[in-house]
């Protein structure tokens, strides 16, 4: 007990409650079955208790609330809680998501089409550029509730983080506000997108363009909260998986027009033709989405997330 003291000394002088000791110690490796094997605690919040109990503060230790500069008035903004640590692969990817969701349906259009389409000369073209601008007003004007939406979770989170007795309950506590930050963000994102996109009625499939925003949306806020959150893996490796499929139909189309591969062109044609070309963005988005989903709120339920950065 001795040694595991000195050795995570700095956490536990700094921790205001057990369940904080729990949340480092849980990042640091050390589980349940290691509490109860090597420690003799039933799991680690116990262990956690007597490590603060025991542990000797100074005065220079700062609780792991205090972030620099509290106490003289200074507060986080939201907009802290979306900073970025994407690097460079998911930057281009979320670039790419972006201009994609402007411009993917006039470049597949041009792409079936060829010229005629270019030139004006059929219907589609025209209308997906017009659809492009609600789209792109609703994702900017989506920034700031995204921003508020993380921070709110992430004080609410901090708050039940010391009111909580385990780790247990603290994920029971979590998970709800998690999915009540999502929808209202999707809420957010859906209610600017409604009045832009009724003001262009020739746009082709509202509820698809409607269900493609918030699929890509809801992608971006989860990969954002969870890099904010100090988990970029999962958050760049869905944004590159729904970049790269998107990608795939208009680079199968250029290569349809290599002698001998005109067949590539045919499944993209008919998606497109079925369903519209934002069927195809549609289904680019979803399943990373509900991937990160999933992932986050198992993910964003642990306390050790939570902790002091």
């Amino acid at each position: 007990m001795k040694t595991l003291l000195q050795r995570h000394h700095r956490l536990c002088a700094r921790a205001v409650d057990p369940l904080e000791i729990a949340a480092g110690l849980e990042a640091r490796g050390i589980c349940d079955r290691l509490a109860a094997t090597d420690y003799r605690h039933r799991d680690v919040f116990s262990l956690a208790e007597e490590l603060h109990a025991r542990v000797e503060r100074t005065e220079s230790d700062v609780p792991l609330h205090a972030a620099p500069g509290e106490g003289k008035g200074h507060r986080p903004g939201p907009c802290a809680a979306l900073r970025t640590g994407w690097g460079p692969a998911g930057a281009l990817a979320c670039l790419w998501l972006t201009a994609y969701a402007l411009v993917g349906d006039p470049l597949l259009t041009a792409l079936l089409h060829g010229h005629r389409a270019l030139a004006g000369r059929t219907g589609p073209l025209p209308a997906a550029l017009a659809g492009a601008a609600p789209t792109a007003l609703a994702l900017a004007c989506a920034v700031a509730p995204a921003a508020w939406c993380a921070h709110w979770f992430a004080v609410r989170a901090r708050r039940v983080l010391p009111a909580s007795r385990d780790l247990a309950e603290f994920g029971r506590r979590t998970r709800p506000a998690l999915l009540v930050a999502v929808t209202l963000f999707l809420g957010a994102l859906l209610a600017f997108l409604w009045p832009a996109r009724s003001a262009v009625p020739a746009t082709p499939s509202p509820v698809l363009h409607y269900l493609a925003a918030a699929a890509l949306g809801l992608l971006l806020f989860l990969a954002g909260l969870l890099t904010a959150h100090g988990l970029p893996r999962a958050a760049v490796a869905a944004t590159l998986a729904a970049a790269a499929a998107e990608a795939l139909p208009p680079l199968t189309l250029l290569a349809a027009r290599l002698p001998g591969c005109e067949a590539l062109r045919w499944p993209v044609g008919w998606a497109a033709g079925a369903f519209g070309p934002t069927a195809l963005s549609l289904a680019a988005c979803v399943p990373p989405a509900l991937a990160l989903l999933a992932h986050a709120v198992s993910a964003l339920s642990r306390a050790s997330v939570h902790g002091h950065r």
